[in-house]
């Protein structure tokens, strides 16, 4: 488990810029179906359940990861968005499906807020 957290911990810090906005960022709302908002939501809301989406269903949903790591039995996908980075971390379940485990939203830019998970799902099915 230690693991685990030492690797999102890693793609996490990973896929933030390093340096400071020399102006603030004006906050950018994508366009986004509400349909699409929901189901992205819903999806990212079930990790760590028995009912937790399988990866496929993930990159069906919002296409291929921008960076995506296989270590032991786990795995992480990092989706880089214009103003979140969305870290899934993915663990085999009983019959060896990678389920979501963990989904943890992140500032692009140094010194910003995190965004919801709400509003990273968004800007992820946008995306696509």
């Amino acid at each position: 488990m230690r693991f685990m957290a030492s690797l999102a911990a890693l793609l996490l810090i990973s896929a933030c810029a390093t340096a400071a906005p020399s102006t603030p960022a004006s906050p950018s709302t994508p366009s986004v179906r509400p349909a699409d908002t929901s189901r992205a939501s819903q999806l990212l809301a079930a990790a760590g359940r028995a009912n937790a989406p399988a990866r496929a269903e993930i990159e069906r949903e919002f296409g291929a990861p921008d960076i995506a790591r296989q270590d032991g039995a786990g795995t992480a996908l990092t989706y880089r968005l214009q103003s979140c980075a969305l870290l899934l971390v993915f663990t085999a379940d009983d019959r060896n499906v990678m389920r979501l485990a963990q989904a943890h939203p992140s500032a692009r830019r140094g010194g910003e807020a995190a965004p919801s998970l709400e509003q990273c799902a968004a800007e992820a099915a946008a995306r696509r």
